[in-house]
């Protein structure tokens, strides 16, 4: 086989692969009314936590304060601010899990209504989570949910971070 070949057979290889590997991802979705949700025992705190069931055994625990709410997966989950972009921030209801086609989910997607002062939340940020196969969750990035194809960008963040992201040691995404 001559080099020219070759070269065209690998690059016909790798163009194959990304798309492949993007069709074995799926997405399924949750939707939460977290108040309803079984409320952890608090600290006399006005933070009230609440955890529901999610996907293949993983927690939603939703925390919510006075002024922002958050949502966090499983127990192990690492403790972060939701984003550098905004300082108040309201969870969503709807979760989208992503993760290969029959098996477990290794992302989330969350939109978050988000904010610089109480009261007014007038931006919108979609954040990823990491699922690792340890029951340990991290924030992989966010995306602005404003901007033309935001979905798109946030599952393809999921896709492509969260199989090898490693929490506490990768740096977020975050346009």
């Amino acid at each position: 086989m001559t080099i020219a070949k070759l070269a065209l057979t690998i690059g016909f290889a790798i163009g194959l692969a990304a798309p492949l590997r993007a069709e074995q991802w799926v997405s399924s979705y949750t939707t939460h009314d977290y108040a309803k949700c079984r409320k952890d025992k608090g600290n006399g705190d006005p933070v009230a936590v609440h955890r529901c069931p999610g996907k293949a055994g993983v927690s939603v625990i939703w925390t919510a304060g006075d002024d922002s709410s958050a949502v966090e997966f499983s127990a192990k989950a690492v403790q972060e601010t939701i984003s550098d972009k905004a300082a108040f921030f309201e969870a969503g209801r709807t979760i989208e899990w992503r993760g290969p086609k029959g098996g477990k989910p290794q992302a989330t997607i969350l939109r978050y209504a988000t904010g610089q002062s109480v009261g007014k939340l007038d931006g919108s940020r979609l954040v990823v989570y990491r699922l690792a196969p340890d029951g340990s969750s991290c924030i992989i990035g966010s995306v602005d949910a404003r901007k033309p194809g935001a979905n798109a960008a946030a599952r393809r963040l999921a896709d492509e971070k969260a199989p090898s992201f490693r929490c506490g040691q990768d740096a977020r995404s975050e346009d």
